[in-house]
């Protein structure tokens, strides 16, 4: 009986241990998941703005909206346990304020057929603080835990965002006459956001490639390729349909290859 307790008591302190670990990490990829879907929620409401109220970008805005209040949930179950609590009801907080301005300027273009200007640049200006706030959080989440995400799923992760905010800039400026007054970037921005990319996926290439990874990257970065020249050319060549679809299949494969890495 003794050897019995010693076993169970070795095994919960396993179990324990492991769950002390897995807590942070299921905690930053919630927080990082947040960051794309707030990201993805402005650029399928300009797409849904700027084409006439299409159905099809106004499902894919809840399905945005939705896909960060399952990870903000998530996030407040694990938040005390990880000494997070405030930096994620600053989240949650400014979260509404941006769910409330979303759904007033979809309103406005259903009802009225067009948004105060003023009401989307508050808009955008909510994600870029929510996006900023959650950046500083995965970081300090790592320091407060000890606990850091392997190298290359890092690498996956940064990707992932650059590409979003990426093709959010891109569908600002397609989609409207004063992309510039929301995105508050200047004219140079898509091809810096280009050369970023190409570089960190080269990094990403050489680090993470092996036999169960291979097919993955070559999907980035033949999908990548395809869209490249459209992004640092904007002016010469809109096809802001192409870009916006291929933004969620990239990010879908970088999140398959986090899973692979």
């Amino acid at each position: 009986m003794p050897m019995l307790i010693r076993l169970l008591l070795s095994l919960t302190f396993i179990f324990s241990s492991a769950l002390v670990h897995a807590t942070p990490q299921q905690l930053l990829e919630n927080i990082h998941s947040m960051r794309l879907a707030s990201t993805n929620a402005v650029t399928n409401y300009h797409m849904f703005s700027g084409l006439d109220a299409d159905s099809k970008y106004e499902l894919l805005i809840a399905q945005s909206i939705e896909a960060f209040d399952t990870a903000l949930e998530s996030a407040q179950s694990l938040a005390s346990n990880n000494d997070m609590t405030d930096e994620i009801d600053s989240v949650k907080k400014n979260w509404a304020e941006f769910k409330e301005l979303m759904e007033i300027n979809r309103s406005d273009i259903t009802d009225k057929g067009f948004p105060e200007l003023a009401r989307v640049d508050d808009m955008s200006r909510t994600n870029n603080t929510i996006v900023s706030q959650l950046t500083d959080a995965y970081a300090q989440l790592q320091e407060k835990s000890g606990i850091t995400v392997n190298k290359q799923v890092q690498q996956a992760r940064l990707l992932a965002l650059v590409m979003e905010e990426m093709t959010q800039e891109y569908a600002i400026r397609a989609t409207t006459n004063l992309g510039h007054v929301y995105a508050g970037l200047g004219e140079s921005k898509l091809v810096e956001m280009a050369d970023t990319f190409q570089v960190k996926l080269d990094e990403l290439t050489k680090t993470a490639s092996s036999p169960k990874t291979d097919a993955l990257l070559g999907n980035i970065q033949s999908k990548w390729q395809f869209i490249e020249k459209r992004i640092r050319n904007f002016n010469e060549n809109t096809v802001v349909f192409l870009v916006v679809s291929y933004n969620d299949r990239i990010v879908g494969h970088l999140k398959e290859l986090e899973e692979l890495l």
